[in-house]
């Protein structure tokens, strides 16, 4: 007869209670919300990797039902609250099966747009109209409004009018790039949840998943050719088709990830000059803040580097994925 344990028991409520309490003060005490949302979903990747899906799944269960009776809200409660701790659960399950590095940062990053393609949707069926273009008209028309009082008290007539021209094509391009903005939104945020994830894991001893260093990023040579005949194909196409969109949308998409490896090599070499991560990044955010109106520039120099990194190997290092896992 086996023998009948209580930790997973005990393991499940304690991590079915973090996770209400961290959701709970993401949701309802500001100081703390984008920090406690972070980290509501690690208890639940830490429950996975250690008794795998059937106690994480029941723990969640249990955290979602215990979240709706304490709110009373079924899309902001559990609703809201099971998408977002979806790509924690995907990343503890790729940790625990020790998948590939990449693969697994793949895996939560199509979490993440799952959750975000199901609250549009939600929100849609809700609200009745397009939330998306709703919420975008809103925000560039109070930008609008407030800019033209101050330049009508300011006297500045044809000055407002080529505000308003700029931001109307800055709306436009927003909502023509907002598919490549969802997915680009999606892979930021799966890097961080997987980052958290791998940090947490090792300090609770659950798992000694290995870590690819920021540094050590590189593409392979076969994204740069997809990357080019895209961008020809882009450059040559100019009616306004869906198709001619979407290309669009894939070629942003692509030229972020370029720039992310040309990022890579300026880390790989800062970082022998500085081995402080913090203080590299803070020494970014400070370039991007203080560069903002040479963005544009900053962006196309990473990503030349990127592609020469690509073909190249600028640090003599492993193509991104050969880290060892299956």
């Amino acid at each position: 007869m086996k023998k009948f344990s209580a930790a997973p028991i005990c393991e499940g409520a304690l991590a079915a209670a973090l996770t209400v309490i961290l959701t709970l003060a993401g949701m309802y005490v500001p100081a703390l919300g984008i920090f406690a949302m972070l980290l509501s979903g690690i208890p639940l990747m830490w429950l996975i990797i250690r008794r795998g899906v059937y106690v994480s799944a029941t723990a969640l269960i249990a955290a979602l039902a215990l979240i709706f009776a304490l709110t009373g809200d079924l899309i902001s409660g559990p609703v809201g609250s099971a998408l977002s701790l979806l790509p924690y659960m995907t990343a503890g399950f790729c940790i625990r099966k020790r998948y590939r590095y990449f693969s697994t940062l793949a895996a939560v990053t199509i979490a993440n747009l799952f959750g975000y393609l199901i609250m549009i949707m939600i929100l849609n069926a809700v609200s009745g109209n397009n939330y998306v273009t709703e919420l975008i008209d809103g925000y560039f028309g109070a930008v609008k409004d407030m800019m033209g009082t101050y330049l009508s008290g300011a006297g500045a007539g044809a000055m407002g009018e080529t505000l308003t021209a700029s931001l109307d094509a800055a709306k436009t391009a927003v909502l023509s790039y907002f598919p490549s903005i969802l997915i680009i939104a999606a892979l930021i945020s799966g890097y961080i949840i997987l980052s958290l994830g791998i940090f947490f894991a090792k300090r609770l001893r659950v798992s000694g998943y290995a870590y690819l260093p920021f540094s050590a990023i590189r593409l392979p040579k076969s994204m740069l050719i997809i990357a080019i005949v895209l961008m020809l194909l882009s450059f040559f196409t100019t009616d306004t088709s869906v198709y001619t969109l979407a290309l669009k949308n894939i070629v942003a998409v692509i030229s972020f990830v370029l720039a992310v490896g040309g990022l890579s090599v300026v880390d790989y070499k800062l970082s022998k000059k500085i081995s402080s991560g913090y203080k590299r990044f803070l020494i970014y955010l400070l370039v991007f803040v203080l560069g903002y109106i040479f963005i544009s520039l900053i962006f196309y120099a990473l990503m030349l580097v990127g592609m020469l990194d690509s073909n190249l190997n600028l640090r003599a290092s492993r193509r991104a994925g050969d880290d060892g896992e299956k």
